[in-house]
């Protein structure tokens, strides 16, 4: 889900014949149900994933790990898996949205893509 906040700004020149128009949108999105399984895949291929991991503990608290998987057929393994804070996740799944090689949307693995 997104919605989308149109400002426009007209100037005419000083002879009123130009005009330039000044157009600023905001989107805000709503990404649903990105930890499966308690993953969240930022970038997956062949070899394996990147992204981020989400534990509850015994005593109800929420874990967060920065990780990076190799995954080629013959082994599974973790290349990293670093405890990080929420606000690692946040600044990644931004930085991700941000990425023009995620095509500017975040094209997230799994099924959280904004439209």
């Amino acid at each position: 889900m997104s919605t989308v906040e149109r400002d426009v700004d007209v100037y005419l020149d000083e002879d009123g014949n130009a005009a330039v128009a000044r157009v600023v949108e905001r989107t805000q999105l709503r990404l649903e149900d990105l930890f499966q399984d308690g993953e969240l895949r930022l970038w997956e291929d062949t070899a394996g994933w990147s992204g981020f991991l989400r534990k509850e503990t015994d005593d109800g608290d929420v874990v967060y790990y920065s990780v990076n998987r190799l995954e080629d057929g013959s082994s599974e393994e973790w290349i990293r898996k670093v405890r990080c804070g929420e606000k690692a996740v946040r600044d990644g799944i931004q930085k991700h949205i941000k990425d023009p090689e995620a095509g500017e949307a975040g094209q997230f693995v799994r099924r959280c893509s904004p439209p």
